[in-house]
């Protein structure tokens, strides 16, 4: 009798976060996700209170289960190619921010179907 077995072996390297608080290699984690852009509530998009010209977005990355701020990656996409760039606002343990780097109003990003497409790397432990 043989038996055959595949070792599949993974690595994820953290050089570095925002807060500068590393973990050990176990509990790196990279975790992703879309908020639509038809979202309600607290994570639809939202005119800025302090420019009524830019549009943002939370979003909500609680099912990562960061114990710090994870280094995020963010980028819009759309049903056409008139969604708006986006920067990175804020970044919390339980959530993220973007907002248009152009005038924007929230019907606009509706109208485009502008989803904010992120990708998150962090600790769990």
């Amino acid at each position: 009798m043989m038996i055959v077995s595949h070792t599949l072996s993974s690595e994820l390297k953290i050089l570095n976060l925002p807060e500068d608080q590393t973990g050990p290699a176990s509990c790196a984690l990279t975790c992703s996700g879309v908020s639509r852009y038809n979202e309600t509530g607290t994570y639809r998009w939202q005119i800025y209170e302090r420019s009524e010209r830019k549009a943002y977005k939370p979003a909500d990355t609680t099912g990562c289960g960061f114990v710090s701020v994870p280094v995020v990656t963010v980028v819009v996409r759309g049903a056409t190619p008139y969604c708006p760039p986006i920067r990175l606002w804020y970044v919390h343990k339980t959530n993220l921010g973007v907002i248009t780097l152009e005038d924007a109003t929230v019907g606009k990003m509706g109208f485009y179907k502008c989803d904010v497409y992120w990708i998150a790397t962090g600790y769990i432990c």
